[in-house]
């Protein structure tokens, strides 16, 4: 997989976090080319058979999701950035996709379509809504797998670390505000649903969509009155 030498997979990890070990799994194919950088808030440890590979990376930064993303990236070393979150698993076609990927060319933010897994039966619904909000209203989210060129990442001041939430959403408005395009892959990518059967799917949904909408009015506001005040 000649391609991976050209990509740098930052995955930011939380205080007491092991689901990326389990990410290991899917990440073998790809551990001997790709830079794959694991970035937290304290000392991680690989696994024995991990170990020998100069291309992967530990790092430690300030707790904080877009502080630990921005801090890998700027030590990234290859062209390309992949970002996933620690309990992010691959499907069949996330590798084979991302390798079309390479061969067309990386314009623009590129996303997986989500699926979940442990998901609870109501998580049906929200895997269409998903596919709906970033296909067609073309907002993403982080754990939809972003992949960009480092000098996009780089044009748009990377991720925002005084956001208190959505700072992939908020990412991604920026693009949308920049001109640049916010594709998907087609490959398939999966996150955990754990939350929504500890917290409840009813609930969790209605707090994502409230937060997703009170911050997207927020930037669609700034957008245009910026907009205006150019003009």
């Amino acid at each position: 997989m000649n391609w991976a030498k050209k990509i740098s997979i930052i995955i930011p990890i939380g205080k007491g976090d092991k689901s990326w070990l389990d990410l290991l799994v899917d990440l073998k194919p790809i551990r001997k080319n790709a830079e794959i950088i694991f970035c937290g808030p304290e000392t991680l440890n690989l696994p024995p058979e991990w170990k020998d590979f100069p291309n992967i990376r530990l790092l430690r930064s300030p707790l904080g999701r877009a502080r630990q993303m921005n801090y890998a990236a700027e030590r990234a070393t290859r062209d390309v950035l992949w970002f996933l979150h620690s309990d992010s698993r691959f499907t069949p076609s996330t590798l084979s996709s991302l390798q079309a990927l390479f061969k067309r060319g990386i314009e623009g933010v590129h996303f997986f379509n989500l699926g979940f897994f442990d998901a609870p039966s109501m998580m049906a619904i929200n895997t269409v809504g998903v596919w709906f909000r970033s296909n067609c209203l073309k907002l993403p989210f982080g754990d939809q797998g972003f992949v960009m060129q480092r000098t996009l990442f780089e044009k748009l001041g990377g991720f925002p670390e005084n956001a208190p939430y959505g700072e992939d959403h908020l990412l991604i408005w920026k693009a949308h505000e920049i001109g640049s395009s916010v594709l998907p892959i087609q490959g398939k990518l999966l996150t955990s649903a754990r939350k929504y059967s500890t917290e409840g799917w009813w609930n969790t949904t209605r707090k994502h969509l409230y937060l997703t909408f009170s911050q997207g009015r927020q930037e669609l506001r700034r957008i245009v009155k910026a907009k205006k005040g150019f003009s």
